[in-house]
């Protein structure tokens, strides 16, 4: 299938297998109040890089019936998550201007079957024609609107619901609150209503965030690979056997350490050995470190990075990499607002940005709620993180679809991605396909 796709590719053919049908936007099914037309971005909004993260749902049950009440139920929704119907005027700007200016909801017609997108494990240019306008994680487009919505016809009678939000105004929590809510009321339950915390109206200093290598001309590859329990138990064990003592790491910690070993084994070799020095940061959500009184629903970006350096990359261990980024994790410091946690963000930002080593992010979306997202359809039997555009080396863990293991999709240079899905130990722990 994938060589039959390369050749459309090839010849241009591929335009024609996508059609948009309908485009419309949906606003807010209540007006916003005069004093919440504006929503001041937090110092960590305002770091937060300015891409879209699209994700995919795919369903294989579905009601051409149904839009009708997806729509009505976003509209609904909107109402609660007014800054998600809000504009960013310029990637700059402060705040978000909230008039009820609503989502761009698209509909597509593919011309595959819902399993062609789920088999293929490359991430390539067919993914892209699910995600409203193109967007996914281009830092060289990006769009005034906080939310675009896709929704996308399979000729099995399967669809793919994309959802592209805005990290400006959203982190991945945020987000899976936001989805879960939409499908709860599609499902007929009340909307829930999130908590945006006010924030001052500041001149930030700090620099914005970008992926390390946004602005170079790079090819970069993107494929899925699944680790089932059975398999993470084993490298589990592998590490505590290496340890002294052992460091009983947990399946996200274990895994991160391997592709992380992995992935800077093939930037060496394809480098010709030329650097020893690499970084592995991971993404971390911060809302637990303000206490218990700090709302459990609160929105927007509340996360930092806990960041950790190999010096020879020759000599990587998995049982170091996990108690280093313990220890990074374990010093942060305690926050009492999020503006303070942005403060914590801003100087990793800072000191990122003057270090030019080899810089590995990772993200774990594993205990967020988005295989629960159903619309009434059930729930989605894939879900799918876009990446296809992103720019600089990025590596995502959420659960496997059948909630037995760990799919991992990683983003990496091209060059080094054709040793890397090649490397032997990675593949030790990899479902057999």
């Amino acid at each position: 299938m994938n060589r039959i796709m390369a050749k459309l590719q090839r010849f241009g053919r591929i335009r024609q297998l996508h059609t948009i049908i309908s485009q419309e936007t949906i606003k807010p099914s209540s007006p916003t109040p005069p004093h919440l037309k504006s929503y001041n971005l937090s110092l960590v909004d305002h770091l937060a890089p300015n891409i879209h993260m699209p994700l995919i749902f795919f369903y294989q049950n579905y009601n051409n019936r149904d839009i009708i009440v997806l729509k009505k139920s976003l509209s609904e929704c909107l109402t609660q998550y007014y800054p998600f119907a809000g504009r960013l005027l310029t990637p700059s700007a402060p705040d978000i201007e909230c008039k009820d200016h609503g989502v761009e909801f698209l509909e597509a017609s593919i011309d595959y079957r819902l399993h062609d997108f789920i088999l293929n494990k490359e991430q390539d240019e067919t993914l892209d024609k699910l995600i409203p306008n193109e967007l996914g994680m281009a830092t060289n487009k990006t769009s005034p609107n906080m939310v675009e919505v896709q929704l996308n016809h399979f000729t099995c009678g399967g669809v793919a619901l994309a959802v592209a939000i805005s990290h400006k105004v959203a982190d991945a929590f945020t987000m899976a609150n936001f989805i879960n809510h939409w499908a709860s009321v599609a499902r007929g339950g009340s909307p829930i209503n999130p908590n945006f915390l006010a924030h001052s109206l500041s001149n930030h200093k700090l620099p914005e965030f970008t992926f390390r290598g946004a602005f170079e001309v790079k090819q970069y590859a993107t494929r899925r690979f699944v680790f089932p329990d059975s398999k993470l138990n084993e490298l589990k064990n592998k590490v505590n056997e290496s340890s002294t003592t052992p460091v009983n790491p947990t399946r996200v910690e274990s895994l991160t350490s391997l592709i992380y070993k992995c992935a800077v084994g093939a930037a060496a070799t394809t480098k010709s050995g030329s650097f020893k020095t690499s970084i592995l940061s991971q993404a971390v959500n911060m809302r637990k470190k303000l206490g218990p009184n700090f709302p459990k629903l609160a929105a927007g970006n509340i996360i930092t990075e806990a960041i950790t350096k190999t010096m020879d990359s020759s000599q990587i261990k998995l049982n170091e990499v996990i108690t280093n980024l313990r220890k990074e994790i374990t010093a942060l410091p305690g926050v009492r607002n999020v503006e303070e946690v942005g403060k914590v963000w801003g100087k990793k930002v800072l000191m990122l940005r003057n270090d030019q080593s080899p810089y590995y992010n990772f993200t774990s979306i594993c205990r967020l709620p988005f295989y629960q997202v159903d619309f009434g359809w059930g729930k989605p039997s894939q879900v799918m993180l876009h990446t296809t555009k992103a720019k600089g080396n990025l590596i995502v863990l959420m659960e496997s679809p059948s909630g037995d293991g760990i799919e991992a999709t990683v983003h990496l240079e091209k060059e080094d991605m054709d040793l890397f899905q090649k490397d032997k130990e990675l593949l030790a722990y990899v479902e057999d396909i």
